[in-house]
């Protein structure tokens, strides 16, 4: 079961036509579609389901001037309601282009990846975590990016529904890691009410018997949260139930150092863009002191992201960073990487 945002209902569209444009001469073209995916509101609207709209918009562009047509989204129940919010009928090429997320988010079509999060000890590179990253599959199998995937899910208004089935496919997959760590992505703008927004996913941890302490659900920022209450809201609510939380990419974007002072996480993660080259760049430098400083002082680990080079390990470790991931230990992997065939050499 779920929601309306996360199992919508059929969509459908009301659909203007300016009074130079004739409408009327469209009838024979809705005669090959069922009585119950269109209708007429008046002499100048037509109600009409998705896949009819979709199937229009070519005809329209050869047979019509689509720049005095115009849409939005609509209910047939209530066709009028949002009349003030038609945009050009050409901008729903996008809605068209990207409707395979739905299919996607239907199928829960996502295949999980592991990249593990490790520490350095005694010389030894020791794994305690693993990342789980969400990729979606294609009609044939082929990966599709999570940057792709969330593109097409903000234009089709499904960012919730998408975060949730990857939330859900990740901790179905979370037994692969057995006893370390299961670090999970969230986007907290996705996230209405976390009583009942997260109840389902809490319901699958409790049915794995997959331990509180071992989910860390990491704060992923693709817009910026305005209410930040809101989000401390989330983020207790997590805590509440014995979960731990990340703070991710902190030092860019919207997840800034400011934000993380007001957060309170229990790990943070460095960006990427201030690991990378760290050990030669004084300003990347004074970014990871900072953010290892303002994490210490609340008592969350210090994790650095993006690790790729061994000199930049090596300038981490030295300043006190508590744990690391990158593609200096492994990339992404459709099984958990057991173990790390490396040794830690300190360089003072």
């Amino acid at each position: 079961m779920g929601c309306e945002v996360c199992l919508p209902a059929a969509r459908g569209y009301t659909v203007y036509f300016a009074e130079n444009e004739n409408a009327s001469k469209l009838t024979p073209y809705f005669k090959q579609f069922s009585e119950q995916s269109w209708k007429w509101i008046n002499d100048r609207m037509i109600w009409m389901s998705e896949p009819v709209l979709f199937n229009l918009l070519d005809y329209l562009e050869v047979h019509m001037d689509p720049e005095h047509i115009f849409a939005v989204l609509s209910s047939i129940v209530d066709p009028l309601k949002d009349l003030d919010k038609v945009r050009p009928i050409q901008a729903f090429k996008l809605e068209r282009e990207a409707s395979w997320i739905d299919r996607l988010i239907e199928n829960s079509s996502i295949q999980t990846h592991y990249q593990p999060i490790v520490k350095v000890e005694n010389e030894s590179i020791q794994i305690i975590g693993h990342e789980l990253l969400s990729r979606g599959l294609d009609e044939n199998g082929e990966l599709i990016s999570p940057f792709k995937m969330f593109e097409a899910a903000r234009i089709r208004n499904r960012t919730f529904a998408l975060d949730r089935v990857c939330r859900m496919q990740s901790i179905r997959n979370a037994s692969a890691v057995k006893d370390q760590l299961i670090f999970i992505n969230f986007i907290p703008t996705a996230i209405y009410v976390p009583e009942h927004c997260l109840s389902t996913t809490f319901a699958l941890i409790k049915q794995l018997n997959i331990k509180p302490e071992q989910v860390v659900f990491e704060v992923v920022e693709t817009d910026e949260v305005e209410d930040l209450e809101h989000l401390k809201s989330i983020l207790n609510f997590y805590r509440s139930h014995g979960f731990k939380y990340a703070l991710d990419d902190v030092g860019v974007g919207f997840n800034n150092v400011e934000k993380l002072t007001k957060m309170e996480p229990d790990i943070v993660k460095l960006a990427f863009e201030f690991t990378n080259g760290v050990s030669e760049d004084t300003e990347k430098q004074e970014v990871a002191q900072s953010v290892m400083t303002i994490a210490h002082k609340m008592n969350a680990l210090a994790l650095a992201e993006g690790v790729e080079k061994e000199e930049d390990l090596h300038f981490l470790k030295e300043m006190g960073y508590d744990l690391f991931q990158g593609y200096y230990f492994s990339k992404p992997q459709e099984k958990p990487v057991e173990v790390i065939h490396m040794q830690f050499h300190s360089k003072v």
